[in-house]
């Protein structure tokens, strides 16, 4: 008994003496620190934060530029814009068309500060969309390009850009899309008549201000689309636009190309029989019971419609046997044909319908 009475007092004396050797230890090491007040830090430990978003944007950040449209030396508005391509020393950038229009000069800010003028290669108003091009001595990457047809409903997309000015860009907003193939109708003469129907993507991703021209991109980093417009509105949140990437490319080619975007003409200007009353219809000699069509305002001379026969006051209701419903939709198929196609055009004029053919020029 005694012997292990003996075994037991030797272990508690080694774990003494364990005890005061890390008291002793703890004690110099505080003894060792300067008392201030502060907490002092004795390990240090960093975390890195990375997902499959911050990768992107990281990626693609650099290819998002800021557009300045001066206007008697003073800048009078800002957008964004995407780095397209670079051909010959140099760099095309897309944005919209609203972002450069009226503007006396045009600059680009890149990701990295430097601003540099830009010189306008072309622009359309009907799509929005314009073209850029800028001479710079250091490296830009491009944009890959998606398939804006392959884009689904519930999909993840950034929007990056600089809403608000330059103060934010940069900005990154993540949303979903909310549609596809959204048809929203754009008025460009302000006279309350709608001109034309952009096919656009609807996302929740915020666009404000500033964000117009600026790119809308999957989760793949491609490019699928360039913001143009959002619905303003107290009762309206989350209802952003982008135009489709396939929408784009056959514009800026054109303007690459030409300079514009060349649509064929028939030579007329017209307006539509729905916002016509029954007294504009009488007095012009149109049949009241015509509700679809457009009524040629003027011809132009010598254009494709004069040679084809068509006059003042006639009514076109179907090109290339389509009903004619209204002239933005008449736009729209004409817009859809090329110069040198034949195209076959039924009117009424009075109380006879006839059918004639003209070649767009």
């Amino acid at each position: 008994m005694k012997k292990y009475a003996s075994l037991i007092i030797a272990g508690l004396l080694v774990w003494n003496s364990v005890l005061t050797f890390e008291y002793l230890g703890i004690k110099n090491l505080l003894d060792s620190l300067e008392i201030t007040g502060e907490i002092k830090t004795i390990r240090e430990v960093v975390y890195e934060f990375n997902t499959n978003v911050t990768r992107i944007v990281s990626e693609n950040i650099s290819k998002v530029v800021g557009v300045s449209n001066y206007y008697q030396n003073r800048v009078s508005s800002t957008g964004s814009g995407a780095i397209y391509l670079v051909q010959e020393g140099k760099v095309f950038i897309i944005t919209n068309n609203h972002v450069i229009d009226g503007a006396s000069k045009v600059t680009v800010t890149f990701a990295n500060g430097e601003e540099v003028e830009a010189q306008v290669v072309g622009a359309d108003q009907f799509t929005d969309l314009a073209l850029l091009s800028v001479t710079v001595d250091f490296s830009v990457v491009t944009f890959d390009l998606g398939d804006s047809s392959l884009v689904k409903t519930g999909e993840t997309v950034l929007a990056i850009g600089s809403p608000l000015g330059f103060e934010f860009s940069g900005s990154v907003t993540m949303g979903i899309i909310s549609g596809t193939n959204r048809i929203v109708p754009i008025d460009l003469d302000s006279d309350g008549v709608d001109d034309w129907d952009s096919i656009v993507l609807q996302t929740d991703a915020a666009i404000n201000p500033g964000n117009s021209g600026g790119p809308l991109i999957n989760l793949a980093g491609q490019l699928i689309g360039i913001t143009s417009m959002k619905i303003a509105d107290s009762n309206v949140e989350g209802m952003g636009f982008a135009i489709p990437v396939n929408e784009i490319i056959p514009i800026i080619e054109q303007l690459m190309a030409n300079g514009k975007v060349i649509r064929p003409l028939l030579g007329v200007s017209a307006v539509s029989l729905e916002q016509m009353t029954a007294a504009q219809k009488s007095f012009y000699g149109i049949q009241l019971d015509l509700d679809d069509g457009i009524m040629i305002v003027k011809v132009q001379s010598s254009s494709p419609a004069s040679k084809a026969g068509l006059k003042a006051k006639d009514v076109i209701t179907h090109l290339d046997g389509t009903a004619v419903v209204s002239f933005k939709q008449f736009r729209k198929l004409l817009y859809e044909k090329a110069v040198g196609d034949e195209v076959e055009i039924t009117y009424v004029r009075g109380s006879k319908t006839s059918t004639t053919s003209a070649i767009l020029e």
